[in-house]
């Protein structure tokens, strides 16, 4: 996203917006930032510590004298003798560093009547500049509902904002909230305590250091912002912009409303990742009270409707290791004793299961593998890659030995579906890590070396048309410090690299985006470290693409269709567009019932 010079130093918290919203920021944070003041960091004992300087100040040491001051006496001298006397002098007072130990700033917010509206909007810019504030002073910044339980939020993602924002009552912030809070406060070692509102109950300068008081003007088109005896007049906020950020639609995504298909889901299990076809019509979830799956067709905008959600299930003592798309329809790995079931693929016979050296299948439902199954006119395989790099196929019988119909691959890092018809995978051989692609048929007899394998230990495919001519696109994960690192090897660039992508602390990339507008463009799509966040690293720039209200705790990316879903840890499905920017589903997958038998 491109700001404004005047906006960067809150680039951070401004990138959670659609660029059209940044407006109001902009005017809010251009009024309000002059207003802060220094930090105010509560010392542990000993001499203060400078850094550097603060405040004006009508009294100090003649040193510390404005140089504006000292021209007057060279040029008036009775005048600086005048206010020399009369206490007129402005001097230049130093700024004490805060101690690690106390470097806690706190705010409570007014949520109650008085604040509904506009004032909220003022809520969500002082906690913008707080944050900011106390990543420059190197502390930590926490936030809480003054009417609410005494309970202390980060501000880790726009999930908080939303929640700030949810956070309504009927109540008048009374003297009773605040002492509840003082007393939590106790507990902590806070430099700064900010208490936002209108008619604050009294409170302590020794825990609240800041007053902030937002309250309608009577013209009714300005609010008026007084932070002790600073006062700002602040207007009003463009309507549309302000409903919407009101309603908490901050991203891309979030004003493309969700389908109003209406349907439930059965209870979901949070263990296993959601499942994508790669025609982006459909995703499948492991039922968690039976055993199969839930297959939800993706609804058309404005579908009225019921969802459609089918339950296809499986046998009571088999163990699903894999899953995935031909098309419309899901087929699966199932395991029963010492028998291979291949459930629901009609063109593949059940086999003995290999041996733990051919092909690790993880006990249980622990995880599913990743699997790819290509079905064509002449030949039918399906393959899947354990977790110690063995890359398994089985193929549609014909007239050879039984033996072929089942091999094995090693040094196998990444696998990835392509097209309906076509998959490609990445093998170590000699130090070098190759791309091959393959069909129903076959692996092609020749590779594409993409660099060396040395402490790689993830590969990425774009799902582009190139792939069945040539080289189409990937992105090699090597760690750093603790961060991704991200070796981007674009069709254009082949062989050499087209950018080294560094993600900030946290974040993680789990897919590789294409996309062809005015020109080819690969994006990785990202996971934040709050696991509430969804964005997209392109050309230099990242973005948030949606945001959820319960962590996340699993998520895909098909590159074929470019979806990604996500299913929270209040099982809440989430399926996004990552073309379109758009929502395709927001679901609960939360229904029980009664088992089935099977």
């Amino acid at each position: 996203m491109q700001l404004p010079e005047s906006l960067q130093p809150w680039r951070h918290w401004l990138e959670w917006f659609a660029p059209e919203q940044l407006p109001v920021f902009a005017d809010l944070l251009g009024r309000l930032n002059p207003l802060l003041g220094p930090l105010r960091g509560l010392h542990q004992g000993g001499v203060p510590e400078p850094d550097g300087l603060g405040d004006l100040h009508r009294r100090g040491p003649y040193e510390r004298l404005l140089s504006s001051e000292w021209l007057l006496a060279d040029e008036v001298p009775d005048e600086f003798l005048r206010r020399a006397v009369g206490g007129e002098h402005m001097f230049l007072a130093p700024q004490y560093r805060a101690q690690a130990a106390n470097r806690l700033i706190v705010v409570l917010f007014d949520a109650g009547p008085l604040q509904l509206g506009a004032a909220r909007l003022v809520h969500l810019a002082l906690l913008i500049l707080l944050a900011r504030r106390a990543e420059e002073a190197g502390a930590q910044l926490r936030w809480g509902i003054l009417q609410g339980t005494p309970v202390l939020h980060e501000l880790d993602s726009s999930a908080q904002l939303k929640r700030l924002l949810e956070a309504r009552t009927y109540e008048v912030a009374s003297d009773t909230h605040w002492l509840a809070w003082r007393d939590a406060l106790a507990e902590h070692r806070v430099g700064e305590c900010w208490v936002v509102g209108q008619r604050l109950p009294p409170t302590d300068s020794k825990t609240c250091t800041h007053r902030v008081q937002i309250a309608r003007n009577l013209d009714g088109r300005s609010l008026s912002f007084a932070l002790q005896s600073r006062r700002v007049s602040l207007p009003m906020p463009d309507e549309q912009q302000a409903v919407r950020l009101l309603k908490g639609q901050f991203d891309n995504a979030a004003h493309t409303p969700p389908p109003t298909a209406s349907g439930r889901v059965a209870r979901v299990a949070l263990t296993l990742p959601p499942i994508i076809s790669g025609s982006g019509n459909y995703v499948a979830l492991r039922l968690l009270d039976e055993h199969g799956m839930a297959v939800i067709k993706l609804p058309h905008k404005n579908q009225k409707k019921a969802l459609e959600v089918r339950r296809r299930l499986w046998g009571k003592h088999q163990h699903v290791f894999a899953a995935a798309f031909n098309y419309r329809s899901l087929g699966a790995v199932l395991g029963d004793g010492h028998i291979l079931t291949f459930w629901n693929i009609p063109g593949l016979v059940s086999s003995n299961k290999p041996a733990r050296e051919e092909l690790h299948l993880p006990p249980g439902t622990a995880t599913l593998l990743p699997a790819v199954w290509l079905r064509g006119q002449q030949a039918e395989r399906l393959y899947v890659l354990d977790t110690n790099g063995q890359l398994a196929h089985w193929q549609r019988p014909g007239h050879g030995p039984r033996g072929a119909f089942f091999s094995v691959t090693n040094n196998v890092i990444g696998l990835a579906q392509l097209d309906a018809l076509l998959l490609v995978y990445a093998r170590s051989e000699a130090g070098q890590l190759v791309a091959y692609p393959a069909t129903a048929s076959g692996v092609r007899s020749s590779g594409y070396a993409v660099g060396a394998a040395a402490g790689v230990s993830q590969v990425l495919f774009a799902s582009t048309a190139h792939w069945k001519y040539t080289f189409g696109g990937c992105a090699l994960l090597t760690h750093h410090d603790g961060r991704q690192s991200w070796r981007l090897v674009t069709h254009d660039s082949f062989p050499a690299k087209k950018a080294q992508i560094d993600l900030a602390p946290g974040w993680s990339a789990i897919g590789l985006h294409h996309h062809v507008a005015a020109q080819e463009c690969y994006a990785l799509v990202l996971l934040g470290p709050n696991q509430h966040t969804v964005g997209l690293y392109s050309e230099g720039q990242q973005q948030t693409l949606f945001t959820t209200s319960a962590p996340i705790a699993r998520a895909s990316f098909c590159p074929m269709s470019g979806l990604v879903a996500v299913l929270t840890t209040a099982r809440e499905l989430l399926v996004f567009n990552v073309t379109e920017r758009a929502m395709r589903l927001q679901v609960m997958c939360d229904l029980k019932q009664e088992p089935a038998h099977a």
